[in-house]
């Protein structure tokens, strides 16, 4: 201590040459440290440099130019294809003014039909909203959903009636809210099923109908034409029991034949109307037969028939369902 009291600044200015010395090591290190990380994200730089450098194709000027020319097509045809999928309008309502709205768009849709010559399976027939016809509360969790479900099937069923189809039989959807009861035929066991790659939503439909072939075609082509989502997901198609007989273009009908055991009256001269005189009918006489040659018929030889009425088409209607995946822009 002695010593300390006499030396008291050379023990200050060691301790603080020792506190100095702490420090640089400590400093050292962790510059070190931080030398090794930068040293390994420079390693990783020339790792991914020379990665490009050995890229097929490489990147050069000419190989960037041609990249940004081939995204520039990506995009446009991203924008033309968002075209064929713009969501449908719809009114964006609740409670008492969705049931207006709802009340409004089945008559529309039923009268269209009758328009169509259309057959639904009933005169009050709702489209898959017999549940929400009658109410005046709805569930929580029912808007806009709703609103969007009946613009979808206004548009699925207005596709179908401008087809001419013979005769709607059943539209479904999915459940959205409690007051969907479950085992009613106007839901679907299916959900809405949201794409986080694409940002869409698909919610299902399944349609029933029946018609001919032509309207089919005109009900695909419709459908395959039209710029609000709809994806033919399946299509069942099977024949109805009652065939359909249809006349050739051009051709005579014959005259129907009476019934077995039924003596046709024989044809009446016609009468003149009055201070007309009738046409004089020459008295008929047989030309007398001419003598030739006999004609001995082929073999196998068949009279040819009479031309009447000639069935080239026996069309049956057809019993076709469906499977329809609505697409529009998730929320």
């Amino acid at each position: 201590m002695l010593w300390i009291k006499r030396n008291l600044f050379l023990a200050l200015g060691g301790l603080v040459a020792l506190g100095a010395l702490g420090f640089g090591g400590f400093y050292l290190w962790t510059n070190v440290s931080e030398n090794k990380k930068v040293e390994n994200q420079l390693e990783e730089k020339k790792a991914a440099l020379q990665k490009l450098y050995n890229a097929v194709p490489f990147p050069s000027t000419n190989n960037i130019a041609i990249a940004r020319d081939d995204l520039k097509r990506v995009q446009a045809a991203v924008r033309k294809t968002k075209e064929y999928f713009t969501p449908l309008p719809y009114e964006k309502v609740t409670g008492q003014a969705f049931k207006t709205l709802l009340d409004t768009t089945l008559y529309e849709l039923r009268d269209k039909a009758q328009q169509t010559s259309v057959l639904l399976p009933s005169k009050t027939y709702a489209f898959s909203f017999s549940a929400q016809k009658d109410k005046f509360n709805f569930a929580d969790g029912s808007f806009p959903a709703l609103s969007e479900q009946l613009a979808e099937v206004r548009a699925i069923c207005t596709i179908l009636f401008e087809a001419k189809i013979n005769r709607l039989i059943n539209v479904r959807r999915t459940r959205v809210t409690t007051d969907d009861p479950p085992g009613s035929s106007d839901y679907l066991e299916l959900r809405a099923e949201p794409n986080d790659l694409t940002g869409t939503l698909a919610s299902p439909y399944q349609i029933e109908f029946r018609s001919f072939s032509p309207e089919l075609a005109s009900v695909l082509e419709s459908f395959y034409k039209s710029t609000n989502g709809f994806l033919v997901k399946a299509i069942q198609v099977e024949p109805e029991t009652e065939p359909v007989g249809v006349v050739a273009p051009g051709t005579t009908g014959a005259a129907p034949s009476a019934p077995a055991g039924v003596t046709q009256p024989p044809p009446q001269p016609r009468v003149p109307p009055p201070g007309v005189a009738p046409p004089r009918v020459p008295p008929a006489v047989a030309p007398p037969a001419q003598p030739g040659p006999a004609i001995a018929k082929p073999p196998g030889a068949v009279a040819p028939a009479s031309e009447g009425i000639k069935t080239v088409l026996n069309e049956k209607l057809l019993k076709i369902t469906f499977l329809i995946d609505v697409i529009r822009p998730s929320k």
